[in-house]
């Protein structure tokens, strides 16, 4: 049945309906069709937001593998700092709010890119106002993560390594 058949049959119907409806159940009637209505605007919503949710998801994996695939390609030459901040930011993608010095330290060793001294690193980056750490004391795990200003800096060196293909330190060059 086409679309502006079954339009033609239900206008026809709801015009004969009125006349066997009571104002009580014309009433209730308006109800039920308000109420529907509701329904199925709440549920295109909602179907809409889990859309965008999904896309934020796959923004969220393709810089997480954009990410994985600097820090596994040897070829490119970065600092530990540039480390560092690569391992801060995939860690905060993937949802955590602080990170300490091991967790890094694990996630880099996986790529062959552990610095010597994450923590030294850490408190590097802190008077650069790139990290800001929360520590339970001298020789704790430092728990950190990225200031704005680090997380501007992250999202700028992932920018340049995983688009441009620059297979040197990025850091080096801004300090200058």
């Amino acid at each position: 049945m086409s679309e502006s058949h079954m339009a033609q049959k239900l206008a026809a119907s709801l015009a004969n309906l009125h006349e066997e409806m009571s104002v009580e159940q014309m009433q209730l009637y308006q109800i039920y069709v308000t109420k529907s209505l509701e329904a199925r605007m709440a549920e295109e919503a909602l179907r809409a937001a889990i859309g965008e949710e999904d896309t934020a998801d796959d923004n969220i994996a393709d810089n997480l593998r954009d990410i994985r695939k600097v820090l596994a390609d040897q070829e490119y030459r970065l600092s530990g700092n540039e480390c560092v901040l690569l391992g801060c930011l995939s860690k905060q993608l993937e949802g955590e709010d602080y990170t300490d010095t091991k967790r890094i330290n694990i996630f880099l060793q996986s790529y062959e890119r552990k610095p010597s001294n994450t923590t030294k690193i850490a408190d590097g980056l802190e008077k650069k106002n790139l990290i800001e750490i929360n520590s339970d004391g001298l020789h704790s795990h430092k728990m950190y993560r990225l200031t704005q200003r680090g997380q501007a800096s992250a999202w700028s060196l992932l920018e340049r390594f995983s688009h441009n293909g620059n297979k040197l330190s990025v850091m080096k060059e801004q300090s200058s």
